[in-house]
């Protein structure tokens, strides 16, 4: 398995999208130890997602896939 990765997701403010992104995770069955939303200018949140069990090559998916969701506005990895 791999190190942990924290992807941090620049979205529109919505609970049926952080739903979307947290089914992401959830379809491949990974560990999600930490998670936190803040609102950091009006009607916009970040996302920061902590990840264990992923390779690189999932994450990649993984972020490729979120960054398509109408609402998200940016996803960065860290960790990779």
């Amino acid at each position: 398995m791999s190190n942990a990765v924290t992807l941090r997701v620049e979205a529109e403010g919505s609970a049926g999208l952080l739903c979307r992104l947290i089914g992401l995770l959830a379809q491949r069955d990974l560990d999600i130890p930490a998670l936190e939303v803040r609102s950091w200018r009006e009607g916009v949140s970040e996302i920061t997602i902590m990840i264990e069990g992923a390779d690189a090559d999932a994450i990649d998916i993984i972020a490729a896939r979120m960054q398509r969701f109408i609402g998200v506005l940016t996803v960065r990895k860290e960790g990779l």
